[in-house]
């Protein structure tokens, strides 16, 4: 089962921004939420607050009422007087019963006073019976409201310490859905880091598999197929450069094929050619005066020449279409290195230049011929440039599981404009150009594909005097 793919980069880019932005709105709601939840529970708690100081403040400002009027009433006796009393006790009442409705800490202490309080009213409201007495009753009625006002400043404090204790839980609260809200947010934040990634990597992956395909067909690589997985539209981009791909190796082949076929057709009318220059140069043909002689020379020699370019467009040919050596065998590089120096002494004596080796032992494996001919251009190209009495140092080391070379000569060195081509082909910078011996240009080029076939490197180093290559190969594993 295939997970679900978009359509198209830009349904990826949104879908992305979706799954990440998600989260975040989430946190966002769910911190909106507790902040209602919060702002309402506060609400309630001063509305409550605000209703418990009033109704306690109006318990009190009742008591104080009824008193003066329980007192006018006892020294005027007046009914309308005592009426004002029994409305003030039904006042209390219902402030009372407002007062306590929830309030359990609240009850017992406002139940006693309006107990207490009633108690004293019905006293006032008792007539029937000796004057004196009832007199003597309502005096010490009239006496408890010393202690009624204790308990209405009481039912205050209490109400106060209410608000207090309800204002020390809303911080508590607070806290509790502060820490909550972080935790939350988070988490949530947490989670579209991970949707970001996710969606970075499902980004990249495309773009990166065909910035790599067209680097490779840069680099020449049409073995290796592209393959492009992601958004349908990418994936058929990335099918277009398969075929692209495909369709560029079967130029190269056809290019190779004509390269060899072109190469063969001029070395046989060539050869004829340098064959006819002998014969008449061996005078078979006849006698020839001197001048004669000197263009069958120079007729001579540049077939020669042409040969030997021919052969080096048919080895850069060969170097481009093989990149696996076909002929790998263990090679001590040490000896073949010495070898090739060895093939130039006759140059080096006749020049006075000095030849300073220096070889540690180091095994490869790869095309003998092939790299026999990578080291022959280096050494070759470093004779061409020393100028007599010069020095052409050559050093092998090995580092890691890497053979290290380095041959460095004391000529003119490379142009710092002219580094970045010295591996092209047929390029030839201007002081190859002045040097006697003429070059193909291929050298180099070809030196460049054989190390690549042995998955190694070639590099020209920076250098203060004269031009320093360095070929780096693999070890070989039997060694």
């Amino acid at each position: 089962m295939r997970f679900y793919r978009p359509h198209s980069f830009f349904a990826l880019l949104l879908t992305g921004f979706v799954f990440v932005s998600l989260p975040l709105f989430t946190a966002l709601y769910s911190s909106v939420k507790i902040l209602d939840v919060l702002v309402e529970q506060s609400a309630a708690a001063v509305f409550r607050s605000v209703d418990r100081l009033s109704d306690s403040r109006k318990v009190a400002a009742l008591l104080i009422d009824q008193e003066r009027n329980a007192l006018q009433y006892k020294v005027l006796g007046e009914s309308s007087l005592l009426a004002e009393v029994n409305a003030s006790l039904s006042d209390l009442k219902q402030v009372v019963l407002r007062l306590t409705v929830g309030e359990e800490q609240l009850e017992g202490l406002a139940n006693q006073l309006l107990s207490k309080d009633e108690n004293l009213v019905a006293v006032l409201n008792h007539g029937i019976g000796d004057p004196e007495q009832i007199l003597s009753e309502r005096e010490h009625a009239l006496s408890h409201y010393r202690q009624l006002t204790l308990l209405a400043g009481q039912l205050q404090r209490t109400s106060n310490q209410l608000m207090v204790d309800e204002v020390e839980g809303l911080k508590q609260r607070v806290r509790s859905d502060k820490a909550r809200m972080l935790w939350q947010t988070s988490g949530f934040i947490g989670f579209s880091v991970l949707f970001f990634i996710l969606f970075v990597f499902l980004i990249f992956r495309p773009v990166s598999q065909i910035d790599k395909g067209i680097e490779r067909l840069g680099d020449g690589d049409f073995a290796t197929p592209i393959r492009v997985s992601g958004p349908r539209d990418l994936e058929i981009l990335g099918n277009k450069l398969n075929w692209l791909r495909k369709r560029l190796a079967e130029l190269d082949r056809e290019k190779i094929k004509m390269v060899a076929h072109i190469s063969h057709e001029l070395k046989t009318p060539l050869a004829s050619i340098k064959e006819g220059a002998g014969l008449l140069r061996d005078e078979l043909v006849g006698p020839m005066n001197s001048n004669q002689k000197d263009v069958v020379g120079i007729l001579n020699k540049n077939c020669s020449k042409l040969q030997r370019l021919i052969q080096n467009i048919l080895d850069f040919n060969m170097a481009q279409a093989r990149k696996i050596p076909e002929g790998k065998s263990n090679v001590r590089l040490d000896g073949l290195i010495k070898e090739v120096a060895t093939d130039h002494k006759t140059s080096v004596l006749a020049r006075d230049i000095s030849l300073d080796v220096q070889l540690v032992s180091a095994e490869v494996d790869g095309d003998r011929q092939q790299l026999k001919t990578v080291f022959d251009n280096l050494i070759s190209n470093a004779v061409k440039f020393t100028p007599d009495s010069g020095t052409i140092s050559i050093r092998l080391k090995t580092n890691g599981k890497q053979a290290v070379c380095l041959v460095r000569d004391s000529g003119p060195g490379v142009k710092e404009d002219e580094r970045s081509r010295v591996f092209s082909p047929f390029f030839q910078g201007e002081e190859a150009k002045k040097a006697v011996v003429k070059g193909s240009g291929l050298g180099l080029a070809i030196s460049k594909e054989y190390v690549q076939a042995h998955n190694g490197t070639i590099r020209l180093l920076a250098s203060k005097q004269g031009a320093c290559f360095a070929v780096v190969l693999p070890l070989s594993e039997r060694g």
